[in-house]
């Protein structure tokens, strides 16, 4: 062949490579392998630091195997083909290909055929061929003709191994013919038998999820209408029911000369999909945690934490029920919330007898802090009854994690599996392991909420009840007759309040001694109580020996009626008061007074007529009820 003719050859498909493939001079032949093959190369560029020292291809790989050597300790360097063995060919200027300046002033740019195989380096000062120049003769062209199909297997041979290496198989489907080609890695990957594939694109598609089959064949047919390159991840069925994810790539090849074709790689990604799962899973992991977290700041009511908790729990572990026990004193275990599957029998209400619940030996374990997590129930070696009591409830699998309370056993976050056994992961039991520790906050926060409320319902009483009779104080008094008078005001009904004053108490005080008048007030101020019965009447001390009687929705007839028990039972009570001017025992006088309240009068004005009521009470001998007219 004649130089130019040789030219001529080379300028339709001859092309710079933008990403040429690197590797170090230090690296073994495996390496190489097994990079090229990634990276698609039929070659890769051989560096010593930054310096460009040689190039290696296939045909150094075959030249190191026919030396019987072994590819994972020879460099490459040792058998690349260096840029001292280069000679250049031709002048830079007559180079054919459009290129700019810039790239003639880079050294060493890779020349690749159409079909990506490495030609040589164009450099500055002209090409530099990897193949050496024709050699005149037909013998010495058939001898170079073998020894290119000779290389040519050893490339494909050393290819297959670098793919299967790498776990990733190649495809060839032939869009005229509709026949498809795989390697036997491919085969492995998708679970098939050697040689079972038989051509089809169906056979190769029906391995698809059916989750995925509808993306996976737009994908596949949109590369083919607009030529273009494909870029997947789906999910194959395995022959034995497995699930592996598989990437693929690839291109649509049609020169016009051969029939179009659409081939590609897949890399089997199963593992990089479980770690991408399982950062996902811990990322949902801690965000529920946070969650529940955050509630147990935001409520107080223990009852809708722990409630939440079991949903939760149970909707992100996938069980099919999750209960929530709390221990007795005696260790016995009350199921207190719960969330369950529907096709499985509530436990709520229910005493649990199951062994790892009232077992003394788990009971230290939980004591301790430490959970358990049960497989399959029927490996345990259980008594009769107590393995009744979980096939009555179906359990077959468990998880059980203490609930402690300023060190102590509290009670038990359980999780069951009703369908079949269960592997539980350790993720899982470490997620009712940070929620346990979740309620442990909340029930601590429940009991000083419930302290702090129980200590201000006690605050509040000792502000609004009088300390010795233990009936409201004055200052309730005024802010109940206060609210009433409005609420009166705007239904348009009577507000009516009694005044009652203990007859002849000074002289009780003088002949008995301070400690029995407190003890009279006492009784007096049960009395009273006693007589006003609805819920909504207030009985309070006025002062001194004076209470009052605010009853709200009541005319002057009801009042009057009140009073006149309030002075009866006080009567009837015969609390003995020899120097009283009215009678042997301790009595009342009581005023009345009733009216629907309005913007022209005040609660001042109730009281007012109430009083005088009093008063003509006391004025007209005592121990009697006396009624105000509006």
């Amino acid at each position: 062949m004649l130089e130019n003719e040789r030219k001529e050859s080379i300028i339709p498909i001859a092309t710079v490579d933008p990403e040429p493939l690197r590797v170090e001079a230090g690296d073994n032949l495996q390496q190489v392998i097994t990079a090229m093959a990634k990276a698609l190369k039929t070659y890769a560029l051989v560096h010593r630091g930054t310096s460009l020292v040689g190039i290696i291809s296939y045909d150094n790989v075959a030249q190191a195997v026919a030396h019987q050597v072994d590819v994972s300790g020879a460099t490459a360097e040792r058998w690349m083909t260096s840029l001292a063995d280069l000679s250049c060919t031709l002048a830079p200027l007559d180079w054919p290909l459009a290129l700019d300046q810039k790239q003639l002033n880079q050294p060493y740019l890779p020349i690749v055929n159409q079909t990506h195989n490495c030609l040589g380096l164009l450099a500055p000062d002209g090409f530099y061929p990897l193949a050496p120049a024709a050699i005149a003769g037909t013998q010495t062209e058939l001898t170079a003709c073998y020894h290119s199909a000779a290389l040519l297997n050893q490339q494909r041979e050393h290819l297959a191994l670098a793919l299967e290496g790498a776990q990733m198989g190649t495809w060839d489907w032939d869009l005229a013919q509709g026949t498809m080609v795989i390697s036997g890695e491919l085969e492995t990957l998708l679970g098939l038998a050697p040689g079972e594939f038989d051509g089809t694109y169906d056979a190769l598609f029906n391995r698809v999820h059916e989750h995925d089959q509808a993306r996976v064949h737009e994908v596949l047919q949109q590369s083919i209408r607009q030529g273009q390159g494909y870029n997947l991840e789906f999910r194959i069925y395995h022959r034995d029911g497995r699930i592996r994810w598989l990437s693929s790539r690839g291109q649509v090849f049609d020169n016009g000369q051969q029939a179009p074709r659409l081939a590609g790689v897949t890399l089997d990604i199963s593992e990089q999909k479980r770690a991408e799962a399982e950062i996902a899973h811990q990322s949902q992991r801690e965000r529920l945690v946070g969650e529940i977290a955050q509630r147990i700041r935001n409520l107080l009511d223990l009852d809708s934490i722990l409630g939440q908790t079991v949903t939760l729990v149970r909707e992100f572990i996938a069980a099919d029920r999750v209960i929530m026990i709390q221990c007795g004193a005696d260790m016995g275990g009350e199921v207190i919330q719960e969330s369950c599957e529907a096709s499985y029998s509530p436990m709520l209400g229910w005493a649990l007898r199951d062994p790892w619940s009232v077992g003394e030996t788990f009971l230290k374990h939980y004591r301790e802090g430490r959970g358990l997590a049960v497989e399959d129930v029927y490996t345990q070696n259980l008594p009769t009854n107590q393995l009744e009591f979980l096939e009555y409830f179906q359990i077959k699998a468990e998880i059980v994690v203490p609930l402690l309370h300023e060190q102590t056993l509290w009670g038990l976050l359980i999780a069951h599996q009703c369908k079949a056994p269960r592997a539980w992961r350790t993720a899982d039991v470490r997620l009712l392991q940070s929620l346990a520790t979740q309620v442990g906050i909340a029930i601590q926060q429940a009991k000083l909420h419930r302290e702090l409320t129980l200590a201000n319902q006690q605050l509040k009483r000792m502000a609004y009840l009088d300390g010795l009779t233990q009936v409201a104080n004055r200052r309730r008094f005024e802010q109940y007759l206060e609210q009433e008078w409005r609420r009166m005001s705007r239904e348009n009904a009577p507000l009516a309040i009694v005044m009652a004053d203990i007859d002849c108490f000074k002289g009780f005080n003088d002949k008995y001694g301070h400690q029995a008048g407190d003890n009279c007030l006492r009784l007096v101020g049960r009395a009273i109580s006693r007589a006003a019965k609805r819920p909504g009447d207030l009985v309070a001390r006025y002062g001194g020996e004076e209470f009052v009687i605010v009853l709200p929705n009541t005319d002057v007839e009801g009042a009057e009626s009140v009073a006149e028990d309030a002075r009866l039972m006080v009567r009837h009570h015969r609390i003995p008061h020899a120097d009283s001017s009215v009678a042997k025992v301790v009595t009342m006088s009581l005023g009345v007074a009733s009216l629907v309240p309005d913007s022209s009068q005040s609660p001042t004005s109730l009281i007012k007529l109430a009083d005088a009521a009093l008063y003509e009470a006391k004025r007209a001998g005592r121990d009697q009820v006396r009624t105000a007219s509006a």
